[in-house]
């Protein structure tokens, strides 16, 4: 039997017999109407896919109904992911960069409008803020929405959750992450919805220089590599270092030039990161390395065109720090600076 039919058989059994769905949260006790909807049949399935972004709880061993009546009670759910062979089921909202759906040929996904809202009981028409879900309250009989997950996702630069079905925002429930290539992990690898509805990240992913790289210890620790391509305008070496997760390098104390121009001696010419005499951490220009300068503005071979403006070391010059062109201007070298620990 396969998994559309399997679980197809396991709705219509309990269509036939509603007393084996619990309700008992949402309804009161020895109420039967409640606890024993009227089920005309099931929603809309879609088999073979599944949500692995945007899942707020996540229960084990719940039927598919029951799993339904979750999503109605739970606020900001526009669907399910269910596992019929693990009985596992995820209570799904949607996320600002789309719920984009992952081939799962053990799971089937459900839009909750397609399903009949009297599963969800006395909370059938009771709103809950992002955050909590509604539940009936046995000792006062009145609906109430209780605190359950957090609203957000959390924060984590350069990492990726390692959790096969995906992250969960569910409170005391941790989700195991891995770093991005050329970052290494400091801590235990986990983050944890706290019952506060705030994350506590327990690690932190730090740039591993390596050994073709200049690790500089400042007031932030960061590495400066040499890239090089067949030529790249200022502003092309520029993107490909802030997709390295940098920029191109700022110097701006004699102690971090001195290390550099030792470091990167044999480079020749590459492009850095000055442009319009200021430097792209922002701070202004200032000759403090006892060198001879030339920012004026002015590239020999395109005197008429703009933005001549972008920094170069030229250590093989006897002015080793110029000016260019930014975006005609080609240069083969440039140095990418990558702070360690990232934000």
């Amino acid at each position: 039997m396969d998994l559309k039919q399997s679980i197809l058989l396991d709705i219509l059994n309990v269509l036939a017999i509603t007393s084996s769905f619990n309700m008992k949260d949402v309804c009161p006790a020895d109420n039967l109407s409640c606890e024993e909807p009227n089920i005309s049949g099931p929603g809309l399935l879609k088999f073979g896919k599944c949500s692995k972004i945007g899942v707020l709880l996540r229960y084990h061993q719940l039927s598919l109904l029951e799993c339904v009546k979750e999503c109605l009670i739970t606020s900001q759910c526009i669907s399910i992911n269910y596992r019929h062979n693990w009985n596992l089921c995820d209570v799904v909202t949607s996320v600002s960069n789309s719920n984009d759906m992952d081939n799962d040929t053990t799971c089937v996904t459900s839009d909750i409008s397609t399903w009949e809202k009297f599963l969800a009981g006395k909370c059938v028409d009771h709103k809950c803020a992002a955050g909590s879900k509604c539940q009936f309250d046995h000792v006062t009989s009145d609906v109430v929405c209780i605190d359950v997950y957090c609203k957000d996702m959390p924060y984590i630069p350069n990492a990726e959750t390692v959790e096969p079905f995906g992250l969960q925002r569910q409170y005391n429930m941790a989700n195991k992450y891995a770093c991005n290539d050329n970052f290494k992990i400091e801590g235990r690898p986990f983050a944890v919805c706290q019952n506060t509805g705030d994350w506590k990240v327990l690690f932190t992913c730090v740039y591993e220089c390596g050994t073709d790289g200049l690790q500089l210890e400042e007031e932030t620790a960061s590495c400066i590599k040499h890239t090089s391509t067949n030529g790249s305008t200022w502003k092309e070496a520029r993107t490909i270092c802030q997709q390295q997760g940098g920029d191109l390098v700022s110097i701006v104390t004699k102690a971090k030039w001195d290390s550099v121009i030792e470091y990167f001696r044999s480079v020749g010419r590459a492009w850095i990161g000055l442009k319009d005499k200021r430097w792209m951490t922002g701070e202004s220009f200032n000759n403090v390395f006892e060198i001879k300068v030339q920012l004026n503005d002015y590239d020999r071979d395109y005197p008429k065109e703009d933005e001549n403006t972008c920094g170069i070391i030229a250590l093989s010059s006897s002015i080793p720090l110029q000016d260019e062109n930014c975006y005609i201007r080609k240069r083969e070298n440039f140095l990418c600076e990558i702070r360690m620990l990232q934000n």
